[in-house]
């Protein structure tokens, strides 16, 4: 099994980034990914496990682009577990989500559902660690404003909920862009959530090297339709469980939704391609650690 789509403590996950690594191995993957929210905090510690059980890993990252005050997912991988000229990015990005945690934290203080989010803050920002609604709703979960971390979305902190606030950043192709300057490659995450297929063509010319055809909330008539666009444009696929842990609604997709094999050979041939136009014909650093295992 090959997951390319997963998250851990250092966004929005539920498990370490070692006890993730071990979780995705007990579930039969064997290639895999690490994808927190604009963040790579957990890639070495995810990477140091990988290699111990003798795993295949690429370093990655989901990064929050932004239309129309909505998020557009951008998956991003590499060869190198610290691309140069993505920190700065990064760490305004993790920026941005301090201040819309705080600015969602007021909205539910007028409310009178108040929550206390800054030794959140502080502990994210130490570790270089993001902070997600996720967190938001866990808060609320423990405030005893809802019974569980979905009803505080549903009731609070979701797109439609009273406390949230819209999303401030680059655009997709921004992004995409600053990803291939970095000698990555890069995928639309679940592009059949978003319902904007229209900015799949524009993204194929400003770079984008696949789309994630295989995710949990793709049906088989959304695979197929994104198999399809990805071929119209040249694009690779790519997939995974979008596993977050326990109790979260694609729990069950650990070790049951993944990319064949084939299709992560044609993905990791265009990062390969990628790496050496930035970094040199021999590599630079790390150029022949494409995968552990």
């Amino acid at each position: 099994m090959i997951d390319l789509h997963l998250h851990t403590t250092a966004s929005d996950g539920t498990l370490d980034p070692g006890a993730l690594v071990e979780r995705a191995h007990g579930a039969g993957v064997r290639t895999l990914a690490v994808t927190d929210h604009d963040t790579m905090a957990g890639v070495a510690a995810a990477a140091d496990v990988a290699a111990a059980l003798k795993l295949e890993f690429l370093p990655g990252i989901e990064i929050t682009a932004v239309v129309d005050g909505r998020d557009i997912h951008i998956l991003a991988y590499f060869l190198d577990p610290t691309p140069q000229g993505l920190e700065s990015f990064l760490k305004a990005q993790r920026e941005d989500r301090v201040e819309r945690a705080r600015g969602m934290a007021d909205r539910l203080k007028t409310l009178g559902v108040p929550i206390e989010i800054e030794p959140t803050i502080e502990h994210a920002n130490a570790e270089g660690r993001s902070v997600a609604r996720p967190l938001l709703a866990r808060a609320l979960v423990q405030a005893g404003h809802a019974r569980t971390e979905q009803d505080a979305f549903n009731r609070w902190v979701g797109d439609s909920g009273p406390a949230y606030v819209p999303r401030k950043g680059s655009s997709p192709a921004d992004v995409v862009r600053l990803v291939s300057r970095a000698g990555g490659i890069s995928s639309v995450a679940h592009p059949g959530l978003l319902w904007r297929d229209e900015l799949i063509p524009s993204l194929a010319k400003a770079g984008l090297t696949a789309l994630e055809v295989y995710h949990p909330e793709h049906d088989t008539v959304a695979q197929a339709r994104y198999a399809r666009l990805a071929t119209q444009h040249e694009l690779a696929t790519s997939g995974g469980s979008d596993f977050h842990g326990d109790g979260h609604r694609r729990a069950k997709s650990l070790g049951s939704v993944g990319l064949p094999r084939q299709a992560f050979m044609l993905l990791l041939q265009r990062l390969l391609l990628s790496h050496s136009v930035v970094h040199g014909a021999d590599g630079g650093d790390g150029g022949d650690g494409g995968t552990d295992g």
